[in-house]
């Protein structure tokens, strides 16, 4: 009768830890290194602002109430104070709805809150990554990361707000520069002082 092999024994199997969603993780089959949405703190300064026209109309509307004439009038001037709710909607409905899938060829952007868009970006098509953290992004622990490709009418993808930001974009740096380096089509960019040829690697 054989005896069971105990965990960490030659030839025993051990479980593979699933990483969690959302993660910066390679999936085995998929091998993605993010899939997910962006921290809420990402739009921190979009919500700040509707929030801000909301008690600039509060502000307003209780101005305009110590007018005689215009308090005889009863208008629920009150509906002022409400003036930026529809844009601090649309901005959660937009961030709830976009989301982003990392691989080590491409970047698919899904955006819409009724009709959804989805765009791809191949990353040998990229040129440069870029890695920006403003002073309130280290505050809530975020940052940007700039991809610019060779698309002439939107050239960046900007992914701000990702978790763990810092891991991703040296994952990303990476896999452009191996992307770059495998075969691909031959392409024209220009480089401002003419165009410029880019090639696959051999």
């Amino acid at each position: 009768m054989q005896g069971s092999q105990q965990p960490g024994t030659p030839g025993s199997i051990q479980p593979r830890a699933q990483p969690p969603a959302g993660s910066v993780a390679q999936r085995q089959g998929s091998e993605l290194y993010f899939e997910g949405r962006a921290k809420h703190t990402a739009k921190f300064g979009t919500y700040l602002l509707w929030c801000f026209v909301c008690i600039l109309g509060g502000a307003l509307a209780y101005g305009l109430n110590q007018i005689e004439v215009i308090r005889e009038l009863e208008w629920p001037l009150w509906v002022l104070s409400l003036l930026g709710t529809p844009m601090l909607l649309v901005t959660y409905l937009r961030h709830i709805t976009t989301t982003y899938k990392v691989g080590p060829r491409r970047i698919e952007t899904e955006k819409g809150i009724l009709i959804k868009n989805v765009d791809s970006l191949e990353l040998w098509r990229v040129l440069d990554v870029r890695y920006e953290q403003s002073l309130l992004d280290r505050i809530f622990g975020i940052a940007k990361i700039q991809l610019i490709g060779t698309d002439q009418t939107d050239s960046t993808l900007e992914m701000h707000g990702l978790p763990n930001h810092r891991e991703l974009f040296e994952r990303l740096r990476d896999a452009v520069q191996a992307a770059r380096q495998t075969g691909r089509p031959m392409e024209l960019v220009d480089g401002g002082e003419g165009m410029e040829m880019l090639g696959g690697g051999m």
